[in-house]
């Protein structure tokens, strides 16, 4: 027969594997979210100077000579990666840049 100390030591034991139990499920894990591209496409309307006044100013941190390089590979092949972040900044840059007439498009990375 056990004793009444025993069976409060084993509840006690049962209520923490519970708990624990508990805090050790926890589903499925939230997946970090893919990047998106702020795409430059080439057009006729916006020139190539107005085009890196414009980059330089809608995008923290971009250069004078970054953008340079943007809007050349743009001018040259078409269209050029302008920033690779999560999808709200890339949102917000692509409304900046339409905003300043220029040619943007927001697409996953990848």
């Amino acid at each position: 027969m056990r004793s009444p100390q025993m069976g409060a030591r084993m509840s006690r034991t049962m209520a923490t594997k519970l708990k624990k139990d508990r805090r050790t499920r926890t589903g499925s894990k939230a997946k970090p979210e893919l990047p998106w591209n702020v795409m430059l496409y080439n057009d006729w309307e916006n020139s190539m100077p107005r085009v890196v006044i414009v980059l330089k100013n809608a995008i923290p941190g971009m250069t004078l000579k970054k953008a340079a390089a943007i809007m050349y590979e743009a001018h040259t092949t078409g269209r050029a990666v302008v920033k690779s972040c999560h999808k709200e900044l890339a949102e917000l840059y692509e409304q900046r840049l339409l905003e300043k007439g220029l040619s943007i498009t927001k697409e996953p990375a990848g």
